[in-house]
């Protein structure tokens, strides 16, 4: 049985956990023996708690707390980190990082000459002046490479490193749900799920919110209560926006939305929204960024509208055009949910397992038997729609 120690730094409920999640899950299916190390949650389970057949090695680590705090949890973090894996490492086992953060993993894989994989959804992290280090460490030590977008693989450089793309998918559970679910609910509010820093838009759509008093807004935010509060302290809340900390449910907020939104800032936020899929799958038009993993879901005026977070009125425009015209509005529903149908968990579990268990990326001939290209049909619809008008 093959030994994998995966990492992954805060077990919380965002998205690359989420993804994380299912790759784990993918290899336990694969009969190979997982070793997690992670932070233990406090109230709220983040996603990686609790998966059958994992065994789990905890850290201390924390993101709340001043910069200096957080500066000295995470180098103590590395530590740990690092004596975890030196402990658990075997002859013939890998190493799976998730995100850029646990660099003291890659460190001491590279120390026992260790397979090294990095899954990365996005470049943005807590600490902003670590990020060059993070990204030239993964650089130097992965022996390959996951990245959650095209678009993320096109940021970075990985010469010397085996590369592929592997699009995120959402549980069959969630898309059960959402299936069964999709027509419940008023439909009357405009949705935003979102990480606590400045280049998610929550600013963006404080001004968008006041902009449009009639129509109610609703934000949720992975982070808890007291960092939200300490956030927006200094800002003038509209009413019409309802502000929520973590959720350990998902599913009546996209029940309740009409249009949901990323108004990241690109330099931010390059990662493979899962949120944006969710509400696909919910049939629920999205706005999302001009540029970024995000827009590789959406086609242009069929299934959403591509849109940078600045230009408020244009997105403010473009929500109201959406909930005032009702033959538009469904056909988006529509293409929305039918490009989520795409996104199946047995293409990205084909993909994880190729990479673990097989020890092999794809040739050329895989791909074209096994992962249906409909994957890519939005960004191909998009250049048939530019070409059409030009």
């Amino acid at each position: 049985m093959k030994k994998i120690i995966a990492v992954h730094l805060q077990n919380d409920r965002s998205g690359n956990t989420l993804v994380f999640r299912q790759s784990l899950e993918t290899l336990v299916e694969k009969e190979m023996e997982v070793h997690l190390i992670t932070n233990r949650t406090g109230e709220i389970p983040g996603f990686l708690t609790g998966i059958p057949g994992i065994q789990y090695h905890y850290i201390n680590y924390s993101e709340r707390g001043n910069k200096w705090r957080l500066f000295f949890s995470f180098l103590l973090a590395q530590v740990l980190i690092f004596r975890k894996v030196l402990s658990l490492y075997e002859p013939d086992a890998k190493v799976y990082i998730n995100t850029l953060l646990p660099f003291g993993a890659a460190w001491a894989g590279r120390l026992k000459n260790a397979p090294i994989t990095y899954h990365i959804h996005e470049m943005a992290v807590p600490l902003p002046f670590f990020r060059t280090m993070l990204y030239e460490t993964a650089k130097r030590m992965a022996t390959h490479v996951v990245f959650g977008s095209r678009y993320l693989q096109s940021q970075l450089s990985f010469p010397k490193t085996e590369k592929h793309v592997i699009h995120s998918c959402l549980p069959q559970s969630f898309v059960q749900e959402a299936v069964l679910h999709s027509n419940h609910g008023s439909r009357k509010t405009v949705l935003m799920i979102s990480s606590l820093d400045e280049g998610s838009g929550l600013h963006e759509l404080l001004e968008l919110a006041t902009l449009m008093p009639a129509t109610k807004f609703e934000l949720v935010i992975n982070a808890h209560k007291k960092d939200i509060d300490a956030y927006f302290e200094n800002c003038q809340m509209p009413d019409n926006l309802m502000v929520y900390g973590t959720q350990l449910n998902l599913h009546p907020f996209y029940q309740r939305a009409a249009v949901v939104l990323n108004l990241s800032h690109v330099e931010y936020k390059d990662t493979f929204d899962i949120s944006i899929l969710q509400a696909m799958s919910y049939g629920r038009p999205v706005i999302v960024p001009l540029s970024g993993g995000a827009n590789e879901l959406v086609a242009h005026g069929w299934n959403g509208y591509r849109i940078s977070g600045h230009y408020i009125d244009k997105i403010r425009k473009h929500v109201e055009q959406l909930l005032q015209n009702k033959p538009l509005y469904a056909d988006m529903c529509c293409a929305a949910q039918l490009v989520a149908s795409q996104f199946k968990p047995e293409f990205f579990k084909q993909q994880v397992g190729d990479i673990f268990v097989e020890g092999t990326y794809f040739t050329t001939s895989r791909k074209k038997e096994q992962l249906a290209e409909v994957l890519l049909y939005p960004a191909a619809l998009q250049e048939y729609i530019d070409n059409s008008r030009n």
